[in-house]
């Protein structure tokens, strides 16, 4: 949307763009791909799409490799045991025959698509077009791509999932965001975090995973191929964001949207933050002080320099710099005639 628009539109189209991402609306996006890492994990997001897909009594499948408790409501379909990739496209299969709307969730993409082997054009095709309903996958950003020998050309899987995408969401500590956002502000190199710092046996910063909400740098995809980015906020959910769960129901509907763009929020937006960063660093390291006293900022702004006064003269002539000397100038005309 062009910005041209009134902010309180441009706000308003945003955050109903990630709306129908959140609350799984048919069309909205066929398959939604999280990227997450150490510093900041999807789970507070993907929660939050298994909350409110369960208030509208969605079919919620979930191929997992990393998980083992879910909700009694949550179908799971445990792939990290000697399941083969098509066994488990099958047994997704049948999670899903008896469903008029389904979500489908991937804990490790990386997993089902090395691993198992799965054909992500086969499982994109099984979801969004044979049962025309939604696929979130995540995929975790720190693991280390697979390398082709055999045939070096063949595109990284990460590479793949972003051309397939709907809607692409990176995952980010808010902590990390308010970091770099003071570092920029004072003109200093953004901070690294975890494996990006390049220490030895540092994985994980202890800001990770701010548990105030988790920044979302969202890329939408339009049918034309054009695509639209927005930065967005979602904080924990509180029980009073939802309805009272109607008969049958695990989870009341959603009373109102809570997820805002990144500069709506408060503490993204005060000048407080920046005390985050050691003021130290704003300073330039010297054994003098650069700094001017008042004294001599007002010397600086009474001195006077030389310009060019272009002649009216016959031509020819050129132009000559004329000088007005002050009372601290010290010009001796016998020493300038030696």
């Amino acid at each position: 949307m062009a910005r041209s628009a009134s902010l309180v539109q441009y706000q308003r189209h945003s955050i109903h763009l990630m709306s129908k991402v959140l609350n799984i609306r048919t069309h909205a996006s066929p398959f939604t791909l999280i990227l997450d890492d150490l510093n900041q994990r999807a789970m507070p997001l993907v929660a939050e799409l298994v909350r409110r897909s369960l208030s509208r009594n969605v079919n919620i499948v979930v191929i997992s490799f990393e998980s083992s408790r879910f909700h009694p409501s949550v179908r799971s379909i445990p792939a990290y045991s000697d399941q083969s990739g098509d066994q488990i496209l099958e047994e997704l299969r049948r999670a899903m025959s008896n469903a008029k709307e389904s979500l489908v969730i991937v804990d490790s993409l990386y997993e089902l698509l090395n691993v198992k082997n799965v054909e992500m054009g086969a499982l994109f095709n099984l979801v969004a077009v044979e049962f025309t309903s939604n696929l979130v996958g995540v995929y975790h950003q720190d693991v280390l791509p697979v390398q082709h020998s055999q045939n070096p050309y063949i595109p990284q899987p990460l590479d793949l999932l972003k051309y397939m995408a709907t809607t692409v969401i990176t995952c980010k500590s808010f902590a990390h965001v308010l970091a770099v956002k003071a570092a920029r502000e004072r003109s200093l190199a953004e901070p690294t975090h975890g494996l990006l710092q390049g220490a030895e046996g540092i994985v994980q910063c202890l800001t990770a995973n701010d548990n105030r909400g988790i920044v979302l740098e969202t890329e939408f995809r339009r049918k034309s191929g054009r695509p639209e980015s927005e930065t967005y906020f979602l904080r924990a959910a509180q029980q009073s964001d939802y309805n009272v769960p109607a008969a049958g129901l695990p989870f009341g509907t959603l009373k109102q949207e809570f997820v805002t763009l990144l500069d709506q929020v408060p503490a993204y937006g005060r000048q407080e933050f920046a005390n985050t960063v050691n003021a130290a660093d704003n300073e330039m390291e010297s054994t003098f002080s650069l700094g001017l006293t008042d004294k001599q900022k007002q010397a600086r702004e009474g001195v006077v320099l030389p310009y060019f006064d272009a002649q009216k003269g016959e031509g020819g002539e050129g132009g000559r710099i004329l000088y007005d000397m002050g009372v601290e100038d010290d010009f001796d005309e016998e020493e300038d005639e030696i």
